[in-house]
């Protein structure tokens, strides 16, 4: 049996390794010590599970899409956020999430943010990696993306005009891209870059920029777009309408005026005691030891 004391000291040294080999992150924890965890849901309804108290949260995850902090593809340190699905495209096709939410509340076992992390304005840049195994079925141009959550007008007392704005990695690329696979790839997010939109009161991928393609609009357009937009969470993620696929995420960042946030998603190690037979004799070697001291 393992104690919580032991967890809590590899949990440490798992932030310590993590710290020591890359940015100077906040470690998020699996829910479960090593290999991990993993959150699935095979009914058609979004469903979620909270990462501790971490503020992260596995969620959209229906039609067998799963999602978990896991040993499996490791990144800066020993885990990452493992993501995969097998249902679809068309139909009842998969999805899974992971995403930071401030005050969130369960709705019908998802969850939604109550809070804000500050203005769209002053957003300035966004990254993570991302991994994309070899296999399955979804299109050769699809990769775990990154969503910037927003309520549009600011109001978060109405909730009609909520949605997001999403980084998907081709559509900065030519025709005919083909994502890397097993190999992780780092993206960078700032305010050239190009982001189509869910929700926010318009139709998904609606075209602001007016050049009649509705998914080249930067960063900075949807900021002149709204001005008074708040973020209400960041979301990293596969689906809905792929093929089968398994990848993950990791070293999710984001800066906010002057505040810069990165998340690097670890898995706590587990160290057996020693045994209680093998503690009795350490102890007895130790008397021992000491009466022939004094003799």
């Amino acid at each position: 049996m393992t104690s919580s004391f032991a967890i809590r000291t590899l949990a440490a040294g798992a932030a310590l390794a993590a710290l020591s080999a890359g940015a100077h992150a906040t470690v998020v924890l699996a829910n479960n010590p090593a290999p991990g965890d993993a959150f699935t849901n095979a009914s058609t309804s979004n469903q979620g599970q909270a990462v501790g108290a971490s503020g992260w949260y596995y969620n959209n995850v229906r039609n067998g899409g799963s999602v978990g902090i896991s040993d499996a593809l490791p990144r800066s340190g020993n885990g990452s956020a493992a993501l995969s699905g097998t249902a679809g495209p068309g139909g009842a096709s998969h999805k899974a999430d992971i995403e930071f939410l401030p005050g969130a509340v369960s709705l019908s076992g998802n969850y939604v943010s109550t809070g804000t992390l500050g203005n769209l304005s002053d957003l300035t840049n966004m990254s993570y990696d991302w991994y994309r195994a070899s296999g399955g079925t979804a299109g050769a141009h699809l990769t775990p993306v990154m969503r910037v959550l927003l309520d549009a007008d600011g109001d978060l007392t109405t909730t009609g005009d909520r949605g997001g704005l999403v980084y998907e990695r081709v559509y900065k690329e030519s025709a005919g891209w083909v994502a890397s696979t097993n190999t992780w790839v780092t993206e960078s997010i700032t305010a050239s870059s190009f982001l189509w939109n869910f929700g926010l009161g318009l139709p998904t991928g609606t075209d602001i920029n007016g050049n009649g393609y509705g998914y080249d609009e930067t960063l900075a357009q949807w900021q002149a777009k709204f001005p008074s937009a708040k973020i209400i969470g960041f979301s990293l993620g596969i689906g809905s309408g792929w093929g089968s696929f398994s990848g993950a995420v990791d070293n999710a960042g984001w800066t906010i005026g002057q505040q810069g946030s990165s998340y690097n998603f670890e898995v706590a190690r587990q160290v057996p005691e020693p045994a209680p037979l093998a503690l009795v004799g350490l102890s007895l070697a130790g008397l021992l030891a000491a009466r022939r001291r004094r003799a």
